[in-house]
């Protein structure tokens, strides 16, 4: 039986900090970004001896590539303390990201040969190896969505950080090993600031933790139904609360309209302060509770 539920005015809040929760996302992100990218160039510079220029592409390209789409996938769940969740992120990720960044970092050296060098060249090389990053991130998410945030993320991202490598190689006069790790750091830092950024701006629905163990965290709605429980695998993972199941709701897009649907055996589901029936409609500031959980849903 469907039913929609009426929020009562007395009981919309606002989304504690949200601007906040998006600047910690964002600064999150950018600095998993960068220690991703300057762990990836470590092992690089420690491990490859090639000579053919193609190859060392490849497997630098493959070697960053896969560290930083490693952290930018982890970094989240471990923040919540979700071991288990962060493995089957990286495992899915990690792949991608390297595959990307390899088959990204040799079509760059096509590009910049094509621009003869130079400022635009190298934003633009290391612009395709962003793409190639960014990749990892709807693969890992197994989303379009997630697929089209990285993308766009990840070409932003690696443009930025090819400009700042171009324009310290210039300054640093040819420097190329303390320019190189320096673009390098900015690179990781503007693909995880810009798939930040990008899923910001771009995102149609959210919902925001507003008490409970991962107050202030952020969870994207990108598939079209979206489970919320205990279970590390659920999109929307709830931990420290005893009182939320492993498959504890579901949120599901149906056209233009999202619904909550109640799958627990407890019922311990509210919205708006009320008991919600199998199935209750959500509009934008529905506070959702499971368990001692409290999260507020968001949409544009």
């Amino acid at each position: 039986m469907s039913t929609t539920a009426e929020p009562q005015p007395s009981t919309r809040r606002p989304s504690p900090g949200r601007l906040a929760a998006s600047v910690r996302q964002a600064y999150d992100l950018a600095i998993a970004g960068a220690l991703g990218a300057l762990f990836g160039l470590y092992l690089y510079v420690e491990t490859v001896d090639a000579k053919s220029v193609y190859t060392r592409d490849a497997l630098a390209g493959a070697i960053i590539g896969g560290a930083t789409g490693f952290l930018l996938n982890a970094w989240g769940p471990l923040r919540d303390g979700s071991w288990r969740r962060a493995a089957l992120a990286t495992a899915r990720a990690t792949p991608a990201s390297a595959v990307g960044g390899a088959v990204g970092l040799v079509l760059g050296e096509l590009v910049i040969g094509y621009f003869q060098g130079g400022l635009i060249g190298r934003a633009s090389s290391w612009a395709v190896l962003g793409l190639g990053i960014g990749l990892g991130q709807g693969i890992a998410d197994r989303s379009f969505q997630r697929l089209l945030y990285g993308l766009i993320g990840g070409a932003l991202g690696g443009f930025v950080g090819g400009l700042c490598f171009e324009a310290l190689r210039v300054a640093l006069g040819n420097r190329f090993g303390l320019s190189q790790a320096l673009g390098i750091v900015i690179l990781g830092a503007g693909l995880g600031l810009f798939l930040a950024l990008v899923e910001q701006a771009l995102r149609r629905a959210w919902v925001q933790v507003a008490s409970g163990r991962q107050e202030g965290r952020i969870y994207l709605l990108a598939r079209s139904v979206c489970r919320l429980g205990l279970d590390e695998r659920a999109d929307v993972g709830i931990f420290g609360d005893s009182a939320v199941e492993r498959s504890h709701a579901e949120i599901v897009r149906r056209g233009d309209a999202y619904v909550l649907r109640d799958i627990s055996r407890s019922g311990a589901t509210r919205v708006n302060g009320r008991g919600a029936p199998s199935e209750t409609r959500l509009s934008d500031g529905d506070r959702i509770e499971l368990g001692k959980t409290s999260m507020i849903f968001r949409r544009r």
